[in-house]
């Protein structure tokens, strides 16, 4: 691998996304390099839609601060494929949503192949672009117990973050704001209570 990782965790609305952005951007701008934005969400409803127009104008506002515009990439499954080349600065989001659809989508590689898809496709990108930023929802703090199919998609998120970290040369956890920074190796929070409820991601409602 000869690009670099950071990971970053928060709970919905900590704020985890305006840092990954903003860090992105200026990561990219100061090697004047190209700011891609991989998009994982699908557009499936009204909130959907909703959560959608708020991180594109997210995106717009930090890029016109930044001097750079993102070039955003729709990618629900196989990211190893995505459009993202030498030199790229690219920031992946979510993480979850990404899980989700590679189990649930008919195009994934369902339960039983999607972490080790999303892994290897990441490996891939790594291999290829100056820094990926990975964006990642911390759905492991509120302590209860949900049905089969939900526990076993938290366990493959859980999976996919102790491994990630491996990779990373530094892991992001940003809480109310406020990002904690730990090297890869040795992160091992990833769990804190976030500062507004947390969703989990369930079929047919993905946060974004």
């Amino acid at each position: 691998m000869s690009g670099r990782l950071i990971l970053v965790t928060g709970g919905s609305g900590s704020g985890k996304s305006a840092w990954a952005e903003k860090t992105l951007l200026a990561e990219a701008a100061g090697a004047k390099g190209r700011a891609v934005y991989l998009a994982t969400m699908t557009d499936g409803g009204d909130e959907a839609a909703a959560r959608i127009a708020r991180h594109r104008a997210m995106r717009r506002r930090h890029g016109a601060a930044a001097g750079l515009d993102f070039v955003t990439a729709e990618r629900q499954t196989d990211i190893g494929g995505a459009a993202a080349g030498p030199g790229d600065f690219v920031l992946l989001e979510d993480l979850g949503n990404l899980l989700a659809n590679e189990i649930w989508s008919p195009g994934g590689a369902g339960p039983e192949g999607a972490e080790e898809r999303i892994f290897s496709g990441i490996r891939a990108l790594l291999d290829r672009v100056a820094l990926l930023v990975t964006v990642s929802n911390d759905v492991f703090a509120d302590g209860m117990e949900y049905d089969p199919e939900t526990m076993a998609y938290i366990r493959s998120l859980g999976g996919l973050h102790r491994r990630l970290a491996l990779l990373a040369e530094q892991t992001v956890e940003v809480v109310c704001g406020i990002p904690v920074v730990s090297s890869g190796a040795s992160s091992g929070s990833l769990g804190r209570a976030p500062c507004s409820t947390q969703y989990l991601y369930r079929r047919g409602s993905h946060p974004h």
